[in-house]
């Protein structure tokens, strides 16, 4: 029983952690939770001042190829994902990050290796579009960087 209390004590709080997303170093904002995974888009909260301004919304969305959503949010920014993100997140969350090619659409492939981290390159049209790495730790997503394109996403501590 204590056993299992601790572990719903630390699903718990893996399901109700934040993560940051930024690029290029700067900070833009925060996710909140990654159920809109399953609907193929990952939203987050502009957190910060400049982006807010620039931007002139306060969430924005990035969606996949299978986002089926409205796009008509006044007070969201949306941008398509053209770097797999949403693909590589939702293979940690389901804990299926393994050493493998896969073929995401045709002439569209994601090569993922594992050492200490999950190395992945997608490949689109004979093109390197993103590479980069999964962070997992006791099969939980900690941590997504993408270094061709500075992305980085990570749990909030």
């Amino acid at each position: 029983m204590k056993k299992l209390l601790i572990t719903f004590i630390f699903t718990l709080n893996f399901a109700l952690a934040s993560y940051s997303i930024s690029y290029k170093g700067i900070t833009l904002g925060e996710i909140k939770n990654f159920k809109s995974l399953d609907e193929n888009y990952l939203e987050a909260d502009v957190t910060n001042f400049l982006a807010k301004v620039l931007l002139g919304k306060k969430k924005f969305v990035f969606y996949n190829e299978d986002y089926k959503g409205k796009k008509n949010d006044k007070e969201t920014k949306y941008k398509k994902d053209k770097y797999a993100i949403i693909y590589l997140i939702k293979k940690a969350f389901a804990n299926d990050v393994k050493s493998e090619v896969i073929e995401v659409k045709k002439n569209k492939f994601i090569t993922i290796k594992h050492d200490k981290n999950f190395n992945f390159i997608y490949n689109s049209k004979g093109r390197i579009k993103s590479k980069g790495y999964l962070e997992m730790k006791d099969d939980k997503f900690i941590k997504f960087v993408e270094e061709k394109n500075n992305i980085k996403i990570s749990k909030i501590d």
